[in-house]
Order: C-alpha cells, then sequence, then structure tokens
C-alpha cells in the first residue's frame, strides 16, 4: 500500500473518530498523519502476515477507527501493564461506542446485527488482553 493511500485511509479513520466521538488517549490530537500511517496496521498484531491482517481488518471493519487509537497506543507503549490494561480497555469501550452508534439497542431489527458486532468486538478485544501482551513490550 503507497503512503499516500495510507495517508488518506488514516483520515477517514479520524473522521470516524470524531464522528463517534471515541475516547483517545493524550497527545493522540498531536500526531502527525504521517506517523499514524506509518504505525496503523489494521486489526492483528505486526507479527501476522499482511494478508491475514487485512483480511481480519476486513472482517472487523466497523471497529477500525477504534483500531487506530489502539495501534497508537501500542507504538506508544510506555511497557507497564497499567498502560496495557487502558489502553485495551479503550479499544473495548470504543468497540462499544461504535456498536451502540450503529445499531440501536431500541429497534429490534438491529438487534441481530448488533449482536453479531458484539460478539465480533469482545473476541478482537479479549485477544488483544490474551495475547496483546507481546507486542506491548516490544
Amino acid at each position: 500500500m503507497t503512503q499516500k493511500f495510507k495517508v488518506l485511509k488514516v483520515k477517514r479513520l479520524l473522521l470516524q473518530i470524531d464522528e463517534y466521538d471515541l475516547d483517545v488517549p493524550t497527545g493522540f490530537r498531536e500526531l502527525t498523519m504521517d506517523y499514524i500511517a506509518d504505525n496503523y496496521n489494521g486489526a492483528g498484531p505486526d507479527w501476522m502476515p499482511e494478508d491475514m491482517r487485512y483480511i481480519l481488518t476486513w472482517l472487523l471493519s466497523l471497529f477500525e477507527p477504534a483500531f487506530l487509537i489502539h495501534d497508537m497506543e501500542y507504538s506508544a507503549s510506555n511497557r507497564t501493564e497499567k498502560s496495557f490494561n487502558a489502553a485495551n480497555d479503550r479499544m473495548w469501550s470504543n468497540i462499544r461506542k461504535i456498536i451502540n452508534k450503529e445499531y440501536s439497542s431500541h429497534n429490534p431489527l438491529c438487534w441481530i446485527e448488533r449482536t453479531r458486532w458484539y460478539w465480533r468486538g469482545l473476541i478482537a478485544y479479549r485477544a488483544c488482553v490474551k495475547f496483546g501482551w507481546s507486542a506491548w513490550v516490544s
């Protein structure tokens, strides 16, 4: 993927972060577009082949703005357990915000999709909690 395409994608995700009113860590708004584009890899850890991350990101595409924030926290890791937990908890909170904005809990027609996305988000969150420590400290 070219740098220009990465920057365009990041711009779209930043707009979505604002639209969803997602929680961002201190200093996030000061990051440059190039820094974000260089450090955002979608869903999945750096060690995962790019093709697999592409597919995983596609399967979890609704949560991509939350993943961008999460990747920036991982790229600036201070290697403490407290910050690791805070980054993962922020991602889970942002995932739930996205679901709530996209699929109203008051509309019975949305319940099936809402439930599907909820479980996908929960699995992504639990995977980060269980398997993300090595990426956090590296």
